[in-house]
């Protein structure tokens, strides 16, 4: 599968997973949205380029919606600091992701992957007291 195609899917199924269960992609101390906010614009971009050839025109038409909408909430000064509270994944803005990836996802006919891996493969942890 299509490297982006392969991190849409991952990104998606993340937005799709209910909250209590992205506490599990990232290490303990990641601000959760905006982890996952990032993942999205390096996969997507702000103008689906990262995409445009890997999905049909049905499909982009689809993604957009949810895709200007994630832009909006990333543009708005009243939001900055949600980014980086994890309470943010269980606000009324968060729960519209949430909506529209499920209906993106089941567009696609792709099932949320529970447990779904986590971003990382491998958290290296370093101490710098330790020589």
């Amino acid at each position: 599968m299509n490297y982006y195609l392969t991190q849409l899917k991952w990104i998606i199924n993340a937005f799709a997973l209910e909250p209590k269960l992205l506490h599990t992609l990232l290490p303990v101390e990641d601000p959760i949205p905006l982890e996952l906010i990032q993942q999205y614009e390096g996969v997507v971009d702000e103008d689906l380029s990262n995409i445009k050839s890997i999905i049909s025109s049905d499909q982009l038409i689809k993604i957009k919606s949810l895709n200007t909408y994630l832009y909006t909430l990333m543009q708005r000064e009243d939001l900055t600091d949600n980014w980086y509270d994890n309470n943010f994944i269980y606000s009324k803005e968060w729960g519209i992701i949430h909506s529209m990836a499920k209906d993106f996802e089941q567009y696609m006919g792709w099932e949320i992957s529970e447990p779904l891996e986590p971003l990382y493969s491998e958290i290296i942890y370093v101490d710098s007291d330790e020589k």
